[in-house]
């Protein structure tokens, strides 16, 4: 059953973060003039500070915020972004929050980089913790090559590494798999 939450889960996640990106560059151009949000053009690049960005379909909805998010002057299709949550509703009783400290977004290559530690709280009671993890939009895959934990009160996965192909469907942990399984409480 995780194994088939995280295959929807983790691309869902990406696709609604290069949703979120696309829409806040899209808002930015809009907005701009009618001064609705705080710009600024650094040294760094275009800034926004606070940007945000919500929608829904059917009982599914998301809000993604970041502190802030930078449009490049080098390159204006890498968008690099600060503080990134995301609060994602999946049904009337299911829901996850993401937060990542560091991401870059990059339109060219339709690739969605997080890193500098990535935490996933699912309302199923799991825990989902990555330092960096690599995001292919046009193909739903992912990957991380940093060390991968998942725990829960019924116990814990970690593996080295992690992959997910979508179109295979398969979630794969590599390098040093360990599994600790808690013993089930009375009552359950």
């Amino acid at each position: 059953m995780l194994v088939r939450i995280l295959r929807w889960l983790f691309p869902g996640i990406g696709l609604l973060i290069l949703a979120g990106m696309i829409g806040l560059v899209v808002l930015f151009n809009i907005l701009t003039g009618f001064g609705a949000t705080n710009l600024m053009l650094t040294s760094e690049g275009l800034v926004m500070d606070h940007p945000e960005l919500s929608g829904h379909e059917g009982e599914r909805s998301y809000k993604v915020t970041a502190r802030r998010a930078i449009q490049r002057l080098s390159d204006p299709r890498i968008i690099d972004l600060e503080t990134i949550r995301a609060n994602i509703t999946l049904s009337a009783d299911q829901n996850a929050e993401i937060v990542a400290l560091k991401g870059t977004y990059n339109n060219a290559e339709e690739t969605l980089r997080l890193y500098d530690g990535i935490q996933l709280e699912w309302s199923e009671g799991y825990t989902v913790d990555l330092a960096e993890v690599d995001i292919d939009m046009k193909n739903g895959g992912l990957s991380s090559s940093e060390p991968v934990s998942i725990r829960s009160e019924r116990g814990r996965v970690l593996g080295g590494k992690v992959s997910y192909d979508q179109d295979k469907g398969i979630v794969r942990f590599t390098d040093g798999i360990k599994m600790t399984l808690n013993p089930a409480s009375e009552g359950r």
